[in-house]
């Protein structure tokens, strides 16, 4: 779960900003089950479920996502792409022209199980100034994993006995442009590290241009582990269908008793390529149903009702994976009873139980009429 994210000299941002979801001391009636409980670690912490940001045009909301969808990316990928090119590609404050050759400055805290991490990193298009990952556990004070100052690494000495002297002996990898945690996420055995990649690697990121979502939200939901809540969140939303099938199950119903490889080679580009379908009521002139019928979800469907199908589906795996989920522009093309029904639904702790958090932008006031607590809301 992430407990808060800074960002400084990156984009819309001269100076560090933080976006916490630490909650404030308040206490909002009938609001209590907006809040996560992390168990393991300490069962007196709480933090919030979702952050609304709000904003006019232009002034910062998307770019502080792009600032978390560059450092996931640039921790996750580091290592990989730094070996074929030597520039960091960050853009730092342009509209100040003392800042364009000063360091960006990221830092990270959140819990993966017991333990809570805090990782920062200082730098350049040309190099890391600084890097450092920390942790801590509920009876344990806060001790460093690594120290960085350019070249100079510090490596804590228990932690590198727990992995066999393994680290010390690539640390060479982390060359001027390259993360030193990004050199240990690509290595196996090394205590700590896989948990922390598991949690980084899980969290997604939704653009305002959700379309390109859709071929994943598909895989999404043609797993069985996602599609029942899929389906509940349909089930609540009042977009005139309650189901949402594919077409694949007709190909494959009458050769059930064959093996399941068989069936995945014989019909390989029905599975690959199936399309979505939703089913409607028919009714006669006296409100009577007497029918259904089948519409293609892209060809007949509403664009609010496509761009729902997306986001639940990418929700639904977030909440089942305990992701973080980064969404923006959530009210466009969404009625305010969506919005209010869907972010009422990612709280409700019979479906979202466990640490899944939702990070959005927004343009909808009706959020604010008690419908968040206070702290569940950011102003850029």
């Amino acid at each position: 779960m992430l407990q808060y994210f800074k960002i400084g000299n990156f984009l819309s941002f001269k100076e560090v900003q933080v976006l916490s979801l630490v909650p404030d001391s308040i206490k909002e009636k009938g609001l209590e089950e907006n809040l996560h409980i992390p168990y393991l670690y300490d069962h007196q912490e709480r933090l919030l479920k979702s952050i609304a940001i709000y904003g006019k045009n232009s002034h910062g909301k998307s770019n502080f996502i792009k600032g978390f969808q560059f450092f996931q990316k640039f921790i996750l990928t580091s290592f990989s792409t730094g070996q074929i090119q030597d520039k960091i590609d960050v853009q730092p404050f342009l509209l100040n022209n003392t800042m364009a050759e000063k360091p960006s400055y990221f830092e990270i805290s959140f819990f993966v199980k017991d333990t809570k991490y805090r990782y920062t990193c200082t730098l350049t298009a040309k190099e890391i100034i600084e890097e450092e990952l920390h942790y801590a556990q509920l009876k344990v004070r806060e001790n460093y994993l690594f120290k960085r100052k350019g070249q100079e690494i510090i490596i804590s000495k228990s932690w590198n006995k727990e992995a066999d002297n393994h680290i010390t002996q690539i640390i060479s990898f982390a060359r001027p442009h390259i993360l030193l945690l990004s050199v240990l996420l690509s290595q196996e055995k090394i205590p700590r590290i896989q948990s922390i990649f598991n949690w980084l690697n899980s969290n997604l990121i939704i653009p305002d241009d959700y379309l390109k979502e859709l071929t994943n939200a598909r895989s999404i939901y043609s797993d069985p582990l996602y599609k029942k809540l899929i389906l509940k969140f349909i089930k609540n939303a009042d977009l005139g269908f309650k189901t949402i099938f594919d077409k694949v199950e007709d190909f494959s119903k009458p050769h059930l008793r064959l093996e399941k490889g068989l069936l995945n080679m014989w019909f390989d580009k029905e599975i690959r390529d199936f399309e979505l379908y939703t089913n409607h009521e028919v009714y006669n002139n006296e409100g009577v149903i007497i029918n259904s019928i089948d519409f293609e979800l892209q060809k007949n469907e509403s664009a609010g009702s496509i761009k729902y199908f997306i986001l639940i589906s990418l929700i639904s795996y977030a909440i089942k994976n305990s992701s973080l989920i980064w969404i923006d522009e959530l009210d466009a093309r969404f009625h305010s009873s969506l919005l209010e029904m869907l972010i009422k639904s990612f709280h409700n702790p019979a479906i979202n139980p466990i640490n899944s958090q939702m990070i959005f932008t927004t343009h909808n006031t009706i959020l604010l009429d008690k419908k968040l607590r206070r702290d569940h809301m950011v102003v850029v």
